[in-house]
């Protein structure tokens, strides 16, 4: 988290991340389908499938561009429609269950058990607008500009394109959930909104969100009298925040947080600006891993074994959309490769970062669609693979 002085120019445009103003956005889901759709191995593998299926991603097709445009009309609303979807390699949605300590009923203090809960939970980023404002303040912070000079006044990026940008993701994640509802058949068992600041001739509807956060966010605030940016990378910044939620590696899942009485709005305060941290420390790049990927799978297909080490809960749990390079080759994307640490900040940090009164829930995947991985290394992949002139050794 870092605060800049708005009149000061020659920032470095480098610390920040393109994808801004990305977050996580959760909806609670009755127990009782989620339940069938994961007791039957074959519901389970269709509804993957068919959630798969009505995901558009990037990584998946060269052609696809998510997310709403930066620039909008007088009203700050879309001039045209624009397609909902996985914008980066870190995009997910799906089904998550958990075990939830809570009352039968509100109000009856001593009596918590452990109960079944489930949400459908998606992570992904602002897309086209995001890009269109990360080139634009960049090019505005290399010109010499200042932050207040940048974003308060002007087209570049100016005061409208922080407007959209600071609900881009939000939008995108919440269409990205209906469409995840009605492919797994929740739809008509969670509540809906109409998306108004989607264009007249091209209106949509979302997800109502449980929980809905954001990270690499950019906003004004005060500091102690002062006026100053603060950017929250890598950290949710609770005070555009719905709740608070924590990621931990993409097999573990992610972490949220209640009150006592079972409350997802919270109210966080600490040293740390009121920020909680999101990610999780990396432990090998992306290229690393691909790399690491591809040697397995040789492996595999050598000694006709699994290539991935926990080939069964990863098969039965996730499902993704490569590009079509070779169809009998599935290569699993690098987050399954072990790229990110699991959570480990509440056992030391909690009472610092102002959760330690809170409860935990920690979100496990039951039947997730992930993004694959990014094209130009899938084909390096795909291309070495093939040299081996080998059956394949497909893992769904």
């Amino acid at each position: 988290m870092l605060r800049f002085a708005g009149s000061e120019a020659e920032l470095n445009s480098d610390i920040f991340s393109p994808n801004w103003f990305a977050g996580v956005s959760a909806v609670s889901v009755p127990s009782g389908h989620a339940e069938l759709l994961m007791r039957d191995a074959t519901k389970r593998k269709a509804a993957l499938k068919k959630l798969s299926a009505c995901i558009p991603s990037e990584m998946a097709d060269s052609d696809v561009q998510v997310g709403p445009k930066l620039d909008g009309d007088e009203d700050d609303r879309d001039t045209e429609g624009w397609i909902a979807g996985f914008d980066s390699p870190t995009c997910c949605v799906g089904l998550y269950s958990a075990r939830q300590s809570r009352a039968p009923e509100a109000g009856m203090t001593g009596m918590n058990r452990a109960h079944n809960a489930y949400y459908l939970v998606c992570k992904a980023g602002g897309g086209v607008a995001a890009q269109t404002f990360h080139s634009r303040l960049t090019s505005a912070i290399k010109a010499g500009r200042s932050l207040d000079a940048a974003l308060e006044s002007g087209n570049q990026p100016g005061p409208q394109a922080l407007r959209r940008v600071t609900l881009a993701a939000q939008r995108n994640r919440v269409r990205i959930l209906a469409m995840a509802a009605d492919a797994l058949g929740f739809i008509g068992q969670i509540d809906t909104i109409s998306d108004n600041a989607a264009s007249a001739s091209a209106p949509h509807r979302g997800v109502i969100p449980t929980i809905d956060v954001t990270y690499n966010s950019l906003r004004k605030v005060d500091n102690h009298g002062r006026a100053m940016w603060q950017y929250s990378a890598g950290c949710v910044d609770s005070g555009i925040s719905q709740g608070l939620m924590s990621s931990s590696n993409l097999a573990e899942g992610f972490i949220a947080f209640t009150s006592s009485e079972d409350a997802f709005r919270l109210t966080l305060r600490n040293e740390a600006n009121d920020c909680l941290p999101f990610v999780t420390p990396r432990i090998k790049t992306t290229r690393s891993l691909s790399t690491e990927a591809g040697s397995a799978h040789e492996s595999a297909m050598k000694s006709r074994v699994r290539a991935h080490p926990d080939h069964e809960f990863v098969s039965e749990r996730f499902i993704w959309k490569s590009k079509d390079l070779d169809t009998s080759l599935v290569i699993e994307p690098p987050s399954l490769w072990g790229s990110h640490q699991s959570e480990a900040y509440l056992a030391s940090w909690a009472r610092e970062l102002g959760v330690a009164q809170y409860k935990v829930i920690r979100m496990a995947p039951e039947a997730v669609c992930i993004a694959a991985m990014e094209p130009s290394k899938l084909r390096a992949v795909v291309r070495k693979l093939k040299m081996l002139n080998l059956p394949a050794v497909g893992i769904m």
